[in-house]
């Protein structure tokens, strides 16, 4: 147990139980703009110092934020609750505290919100911050699901933190306006062979396959009216990444398994917008234009 002060509050925290908690836990998980935005701060650790500090003393990572809401727009900026759940509890404080517009503000207080946290220990409470941070994420807002799955026991959440960047960022730069769906699979060699032969009647491994459910040809836009009825999302179709090829091939060209999956991951959101590589050509020639292009404008580079 420590006894931990920050402005008016003073709070007995159960660091063992809190750091066992937020070492299984997983990051914030939602796609949503201003929820992408603050991953993107929290992972170049542009929150609060004080916070930080906080964090890294208990071992938590900022983008294990149990609860995350966007409250309001103002200018470049935006105003964010994000919740830390904490085991222990308050011990001296105000009941109640106004939130101070245009400045950093904390409550401390059982919230029920946080639903990444429901096995949390007894006791626990929420350190509650309210933050105006700057916008820093290039792409416009706007709803959209990834919905990742993987049938790999290895830890994969760098990777899908990756492509929950890349695969919106590809889209916006290919000019999709529209409310999207995609679904993407992690596996290795085995499971892609498998796939291969099932689907397309190729009987051996490849380092990512895309599956478009829209007949698009490059350039083509998908529509609204493309949306399914139930979610109102366009469902864009399917990728399935090799991670196996992943790391061998950011290897053998020098530029490591993150710029392979990106490259991999753009390659295949160009498929699904009806883009293709038959010929060695025209047609090869522009799709590897397209992917130099986004990749560049992500600043994802070979170095």
């Amino acid at each position: 147990m420590g006894i931990y002060t920050w402005g008016d509050f003073r709070a007995e925290i159960d660091e063992e139980a809190t750091r066992a908690w937020y070492e299984k836990a997983e990051e914030w998980d939602c796609t949503c703009g201003h929820c992408r935005n603050f991953m993107l701060l929290a992972e170049e650790r542009r929150l609060p110092k004080e916070l930080l500090e906080i964090l890294d003393k208990l071992g938590v990572s900022p983008e294990k934020a149990s609860y995350v809401c966007e409250l309001y727009d103002k200018a470049e900026k935006i105003c964010y609750q994000v919740n830390y759940r904490l085991a222990g509890r308050v011990l001296e404080g105000p009941e109640k505290a106004a939130f101070p517009l245009g400045e950093i503000g904390l409550l401390c207080g059982r919230e029920t919100a946080p639903g990444s946290a429901d096995d949390f220990p007894e006791p626990f409470f929420d350190l509650m911050y309210f933050l105006w941070l700057p916008w820093i994420d290039h792409i416009p807002l706007g709803p959209h699901e990834i919905i990742l799955s993987s049938d790999l026991e290895e830890d994969t959440s760098e990777l899908e933190s990756l492509l929950r960047r890349v695969i919106p960022a590809a889209l916006s730069i290919e000019g999709v306006t529209v409310p999207w769906e995609v679904d993407v699979l992690l596996t290795d060699d085995a499971g892609i062979h498998a796939i291969n032969l099932a689907q397309r009647g190729v009987d051996q491994p490849t380092d990512v396959l895309s599956f478009p459910m829209l007949e698009l040809t490059p350039g083509d836009k998908p529509l609204a009216a493309d949306a399914d009825p139930g979610t109102g999302l366009v469902p864009l179709g399917d990728m399935v990444l090799n991670l196996d090829r992943v790391k061998s091939q950011g290897e053998e060209y020098g530029h490591g398994p993150k710029r392979e999956a990106a490259y991999l991951a753009v390659h295949s959101v160009l498929h699904l917008l009806g883009y293709d590589h038959m010929d060695e050509g025209p047609m090869k020639a522009q799709m590897r234009t397209r992917e130099e292009a986004i990749l560049a404008q992500l600043g994802i580079t070979r170095g």
